[in-house]
Formats: structure tokens, sequence, C-alpha cells
């Protein structure tokens, strides 16, 4: 993780780019949030079609 960038590694260990909107982008919490994340190298939900964090619920898909 590199702002204004995320990569993630997949179960099967593939690298996927997220695609953040500006407002992902902007938002210094957002960064903070995702930086807590990774030290702590958790999962994230990411929609597998269009590479983006999903927005509501970790149980979404």
């Amino acid at each position: 993780m590199f702002y204004p960038f995320i990569i993630a590694r997949d179960s099967n260990g593939h690298y996927l780019y997220l695609n953040l909107n500006m407002a992902e982008r902007k938002d210094t919490v957002f960064w903070e949030i995702m930086l807590k994340i990774a030290e702590a190298d958790l999962w994230l939900p990411i929609d597998k079609d269009s590479y983006q964090l999903l927005e509501y619920d970790w149980l979404e898909v």
C-alpha cells in the first residue's frame, strides 16, 4: 500500500490493483484505517468484478 494506490493479494496469490474513488484517495482517515488493516494482516472485502472495496458489509458477496 502506497498513496494513492492499494495493491492486494488474493487467496490464490494473485495481485489486484484496487480502484479507489476520488473521495477515498483524499480521505486521510481512510488511509489511516487501510494502514492499520495492512499492519494487522487482515483480509479486505473486495468486489471481484470491479476490484473495489465493498461499501456496506464484509458479507455482501
